[in-house]
């Protein structure tokens, strides 16, 4: 039913979520194509933490911009006042001055690429991190719903996608606005009747920006979607489970058509976006040349009537690279920041997902908990969290006590509710109507740190990272000593086995554990909640064949887990049935019967009925 333990060691999510995905990845596309100033907020916002920094870049930007204007004017200065009237020491400190300007200028400039960048680069990580935190605040049913590798996408892809929004297309419009701020008011100080000219040509840089930047926020938006279909694609082939499937199946060359596909697509949508505004870039650049033209034919004649000296059309020409050249950045910048929009929206998309399970305010001081749980009324849906569910009850008014160190095995036939009920006890999801207590406490109020602190979780099919037997084992106690490992792993019937591995303890279990066998793999996880010592124990037992040794050696590590303890166990072993103490037998997501394995197969045909096909008929 839903969501369990089974898919938690899944690195990837596609199965029934994929549709949602979709919807979900619709609902984006239909987002609006024009400036988002709510968005600008936001991400402005994010400079805050930055801002003695920012402040320092801006003041950098505004005497690069007036450096940058001043070789003109002393252009001008050598030309009225030193060529023209013969005097060689003019030239001489003008020229200095010319070369001092550039490289400080130079440095400046340096100094706040560098200073740019930085931000940029700690921006980015802060948004990695804000995204990273919130899906860890999430349930597990919201990864069944979406794929991990949409998800690895928006982390890595868009966020880096973002630095060139900070780094150039910022930066870029204070330096841009400051040079063209600067650059005007030297030339309206020089000649105003010139400066007119210079400007008639401005509404041609700016009248087509408009429908360039929506064709490109378009195509981002596009282009990051196609990207991510790419990564997800990557992130469950390329791994252990996805290659053995394809493998199996013979499926290589139908994944390469589907990523040449999706390749292709992503490579035509990259060609568009660089040649898109190639034809707005040539209008642009053919109004820098009107410009200068017109300067030429209307300051030569003023020149000749000797109304201007010769010096300040050379000043003027200069200074157009200044007004021109920033004015098509400032355009070029306006069609960014609308594509850019769609980066955000994507990435906000996800950091405001709120967690359907939210964190308590109480915590359990440790080796406090006696183990008694509680269910009261407990109804549970899985429409509150993939949003996809018809409403259909997983659960139905569940009513259970579990007594510190009792035993309770769950029964039923597959899509009773078995899994489901297991998950809400560690509040993996939480129900929509009824209480769940522990040890009189309502869980709800318990921070999840210290609620599941208390638990050990044995799913069917462990998870283990692409790591070493001592780091896997150090997931359940970061302070474990070897000694303790050792301890551990001998109760769990599995320390011989990696003794005989080639590093030991040191030994890289492989993606998924995929180097140790099915037995293996569940022994190690009980070594690993042995390590962590809870108070409670939830256990999926494992369905899968094994032979009478290993079935032995599990049994016995079971055994010595779930001594003294409390335990909830889905089973499917018959050995599990006759040592619980109380047996619960679920159907369509309501209990119908619970009591000793004896007492259900006198009482319950649904029960016996089960106990004949799946754990068979004990004969006494």
């Amino acid at each position: 039913m839903g969501v369990g333990f089974h898919s938690m060691g899944l690195g990837s999510s596609s199965g029934g979520g994929s549709s949602g995905g979709k919807r979900w990845q619709l609902r984006e596309l239909a987002s609006k194509e024009h400036l988002d100033w709510t968005i600008i907020k936001r991400v402005l916002k994010a400079f805050i933490p930055y801002r003695p920094k920012a402040v320092l870049v801006t003041i950098i930007i505004f005497i690069t911009s007036i450096g940058g204007v001043i070789p003109a004017w002393l252009t001008q200065k050598i030309i009225d006042d030193g060529i023209q009237k013969g005097r060689l020491s003019i030239v001489i400190w003008l020229t200095i001055a010319l070369i001092a300007t550039a490289v400080i200028t130079g440095l400046l400039g340096v100094w706040q690429n560098w200073l740019s960048n930085l931000i940029a680069q700690n921006i980015m990580a802060d948004y990695r991190l804000a995204l990273f935190a919130n899906l860890q605040r999430q349930t597990v049913n919201f990864f069944a719903s979406r794929q991990a590798g949409d998800l690895v996408s928006r982390i890595i892809n868009d966020v880096t996608a973002i630095q060139n929004v900070i780094t150039s297309t910022l930066v870029g419009f204070i330096s841009n606005l400051l040079t063209i701020t600067a650059t005007l008011i030297l030339m309206f100080e020089m000649n105003w009747r010139m400066s007119l000219l210079a400007i008639i040509v401005v509404p041609g840089f700016v009248i087509p920006t408009q429908k360039v930047g929506r064709i490109r926020q378009k195509l981002q938006a596009e282009t990051q979607q196609w990207l991510s279909a790419v990564t997800v694609q990557l992130s469950e082939t390329l791994g252990v489970s996805g290659a053995l499937l394809i493998r199996i199946f013979s499926r290589e060359s139908s994944e390469e058509k589907k990523f040449a596909l999706a390749n292709n697509k992503l490579r035509d949508l990259q060609v568009r976006q660089g040649l898109i505004g190639r034809w707005l870039f040539m209008w642009l650049g053919m109004f820098s040349s009107i410009g200068p033209a017109l300067l030429w034919g209307y300051g030569g004649w003023l020149v000749i009537n000797q109304k201007m000296n010769l010096g300040v059309i050379v000043a003027f020409t200069a200074l157009l690279s200044k007004l021109y050249g920033p004015l098509s950045q400032l355009a070029q910048i306006h069609v960014n920041i609308l594509s850019s929009i769609a980066l955000f929206r994507r990435i906000y998309a996800i950091m405001d997902i709120k967690p359907q399970v939210e964190d308590g305010p109480v915590t359990i001081p440790a080796n406090s908990v006696r183990g008694r749980i509680e269910l009261k009324d407990v109804s549970f849906s899985y429409r509150n969290e993939t949003n996809t569910d018809d409403g259909k009850l997983a659960l139905q008014e569940i009513n259970l006590t579990v007594e510190p160190g009792q035993t309770v095995a769950l029964v039923g036939p597959s899509g009773a509710g078995k899994t489901t009920l297991l998950n809400l006890i560690p509040r993996f999801s939480d129900p929509i109507s009824g209480r769940l207590l522990l040890d009189g406490l309502e869980c709800r109020t318990l921070s999840l740190e210290s609620l599941r602190s208390q638990m050990g979780l044995v799913p069917q099919d462990p998870f283990f990272f692409h790591d070493t037997v001592c780091n896997n084992l150090l997931l359940a106690k970061e302070t474990a000593t070897q000694e303790e490992m050792e301890a551990a792993c001998k109760a769990a019937q599995i320390h011989d086995t990696i003794a005989d591995l080639p590093l030991g303890y040191q030994t890289v279990v492989g993606e998924r554990g995929y180097r140790l066998s099915g037995g293996e793999r569940q022994r190690l996880a009980i070594a690993r909640v042995l390590l962590q010592s809870p108070r409670i124990v939830l256990l999926d037992e494992a369905t899968s064949a094994l032979d009478t040794v290993v079935e032995r050696k599990i049994q016995d590590a079971l055994s010595f887990l779930l001594k003294g303890r409390t335990a909830i166990v889905i089973a499917h072993r018959l050995s599990t049935i006759l040592a619980a103490d109380k047996i619960i037998v679920l159907e369509k997501g309501k209990i119908v019967a619970s009591g000793t394995h004896h007492d259900l197969v006198d009482t319950n045909p649904l029960y016996k009925k089960l106990y004949e096909t799946q754990f068979g008929i004990l004969h006494e």
